[in-house]
């Protein structure tokens, strides 16, 4: 049975920056680090076998084993079959036996067993379910928290990854990356409480599952009886269902009933039924308390530009009807309104420019220049200087606006428009005192690029008009290091 959430698109424009981190970590340490068990465990078996471990313990293991497990005729010689290297992990890696181990008479007084069964032991411990497992009956921090950034294999990866990004991306941008995250680690800490506290085991526990069981639950709390889209597959059938979110807890959670009192596998029930209620507990009580502050609109679906998009239309209609004195009059308070809008700045300079409405112009060229690179941005600044070159922008020639977009064309490279810009400037009979500073950069970036012709203008420029200036002097060092 899959039920899983439909109810969000993801936004790329806003990525699920905490989800895609927590994937790509898990992602690390389990190509990363565990990919070096293998030898790990090649080492502990070397190391047991060479002082002869197997030959004491074996007869004791296969005593163990069917004492707790009540091996049947079959699976007993099935375990006398199994070849000497895998047979000693298989003696070594059994924790609940080498505790039983330890408790023997015969153990405790053979100082050279005990020693040589520590450094197996210790041998052993470096393998990663074993160093960073939880192992309820040997309790560590280090496990509770290791534990769930452990895999058992591939496709144990593959598909908590799968379910982390289903759930993640919406929980993180309705709660918050800080909150999101804080609250995923204490689902996986929960569930692995959980284990410990009901079934007490010496089986390590690997996996993200009990963590993103965790975000199962935060999403019913999220949502409460909000009614949302869910994807189903149960058996043959497939398809979306609408239903209050609280409505999926009960089955999400007697599923994971089911397979603790019936599944005859190796999935820890215990940790997902931890993670899924203190996932839940942990939204719903303080969402009702109303300590948990969610993002509502993004929960409703609701556009955050819908303002702006509706008072976009509302100008682009106006200028459609021609009423240009209109759009005009409603432009600095836009401007104000919706600061930083590349696409509302390129509409209202088009309507200053078509009016030379020096006031309206003021206005969006302020904004113009306080906007960062973005391809809207940058053509905006290109058409700035194109228009500058007409011969009927007198509007755009002052120098105060060649001096904006002088610097401006400079931080983007925009060299050649920067030079018609910088040349308009130097014939305005208005130095303005950064000018010699912005000539050299000019220079700089016309040498990088090989104007040589334009380089000596803009020295010449500087010789002329600010002989002693340390600008002027760099320029003159710099020349001579170009190519004639």
């Amino acid at each position: 049975m899959v039920i899983v959430p439909a109810e969000h698109p993801l936004d790329w424009k806003k990525p699920p920056v905490i989800t895609l981190l927590l994937i790509v970590i898990n992602v690390l340490i389990y190509f990363g680090y565990q990919g070096g068990d293998s030898t790990r465990r090649e080492e502990a078996v070397r190391v047991y076998l060479a002082q002869d471990l197997l030959g004491h313990e074996r007869p004791l293991f296969s005593a163990s084993l069917e004492r707790r497990d009540r091996l049947d005729a079959d699976q007993q010689r099935a375990l006398e079959a199994l070849p000497r290297q895998q047979l000693a992990w298989l003696v070594l890696s059994d924790l609940e036996f080498g505790h039983e181990l330890r408790a023997l008479p015969a153990f405790q007084r053979d100082a050279a067993w005990q020693a040589a069964r520590a450094r197996a032991e210790t041998a052993r411990d470096q393998t990663s379910s074993l160093r960073f497992g939880f192992i309820p009956e040997r309790f560590t921090v280090q496990g509770l928290f290791g534990s769930m950034f452990l895999h058992g294999s591939f496709w144990h990866l593959a598909g908590n990854m799968v379910f982390l990004f289903i759930f993640g991306f919406a929980l993180e941008a309705a709660l918050g990356r800080a909150t999101y995250l804080g609250l995923y680690l204490l689902s996986g800490l929960c569930s692995g409480l959980l284990w410990w506290a009901l079934d007490p085991s010496w089986v390590p526990g690997i996996g993200a599952s009990g963590a993103i069981s965790g975000l199962m639950g935060m999403y019913i709390g999220v949502y409460g009886l909000r009614r949302i889209q869910f994807f189903y597959w149960l058996g043959p059938l497939m398809g979306y269902l609408k239903a209050p979110a609280l409505w999926i807890l009960p089955l999400w959670l007697g599923k994971e009933l089911f397979g603790l009192i019936r599944a005859a596998d190796h999935v820890n029930y215990y940790a997902h039924i931890g993670g899924l209620v203190s996932g839940f507990l942990a939204v719903w009580l303080p969402r009702k308390l109303g300590r948990m502050p969610v993002d509502e609109a993004y929960l409703a679906k609701q556009d955050p530009d819908a303002s702006f998009k509706r008072a976009l239309a509302a100008l682009d209609e106006m200028i459609g009807r021609f009423a240009l004195d209109q759009a005009a009059a409603r432009g600095p308070q836009l401007l104000q309104q919706f600061p930083g809008r590349p696409v509302l700045v390129e509409r209202l300079y088009g309507i200053a420019k078509g009016r030379q409405d020096r006031a309206l112009m003021s206005e969006t060229l302020k904004q113009l220049f306080a906007l960062p690179p973005s391809p809207g941005a940058d053509a905006l600044l290109r058409r700035l200087a194109d228009d500058s070159a007409a011969s009927d922008a007198a509007l755009l020639s002052h120098p105060a606006i060649q001096l904006h977009l002088l610097r401006k064309l400079l931080q983007r490279n925009e060299t050649s428009q920067a030079l018609h810009s910088w040349r308009r400037l130097a014939r305005s009979g208005q130095l303005p005192d950064s000018l010699p500073g912005l000539t050299l950069q000019l220079a700089k970036q016309m040498g990088q690029r090989g104007e040589v012709q334009a380089v000596r203008e803009l020295s010449r420029f500087l010789r002329q008009h600010y002989p002693e200036a340390d600008p002027t002097r760099q320029l003159t060092i710099y020349q001579q290091h170009l190519a004639p």
